[in-house]
């Protein structure tokens, strides 16, 4: 896969695993988009990587703002790649001291966690499989 002068989204880019592979990515010499719904951490993450680097306020579960994301990264080169790291992990027992599990905390886990990566797989990829493909005959890489 063909790093350099492409363009990347890295879904929960503002930190840990999300901001080590928008680092790597940048390293290499790619375009990111750090879409990240946490602003403080995906402005910081996005500064230190430099010009090559930007953040798009995004929340993988809202269609449009993924689709910002997409376009954004667009503008950095053309879309290679999409590295799904956005999710949550609330810790919650099923049945504890204080009742039963929160189903409404369960189903944001389910709807961040599954829907908002299928949401950007399906907008990304829409996008790189529109890509011509490179010598070794790929079009894109969604992790």
């Amino acid at each position: 896969m063909e790093i350099r002068d492409c363009s990347f989204i890295v879904t929960g880019g503002g930190s840990g695993l999300g901001a080590a592979t928008a680092r790597m990515l940048a390293g290499e010499g790619a375009g990111v988009v750090i879409a990240e719904i946490n602003e403080e951490a995906g402005s910081k993450t996005a500064s230190e990587l430099g010009e090559r680097a930007v953040f798009v306020r995004t929340d993988v579960t809202d269609e449009k703002s993924m689709d910002a994301a997409v376009a954004q990264a667009g503008r950095l080169g053309t879309l290679r790649g999409l590295v799904n790291c956005a999710g949550i992990g609330p810790a919650a027992r099923v049945v504890g001291r204080k009742g039963v599990h929160d189903l409404d905390l369960f189903a944001r886990t389910i709807r961040v966690n599954l829907i908002g990566t299928f949401n950007a797989i399906r907008l990304a990829g829409a996008v790189m499989a529109e890509n011509e493909p490179t010598r070794d005959g790929e079009r894109g890489v969604i992790v």
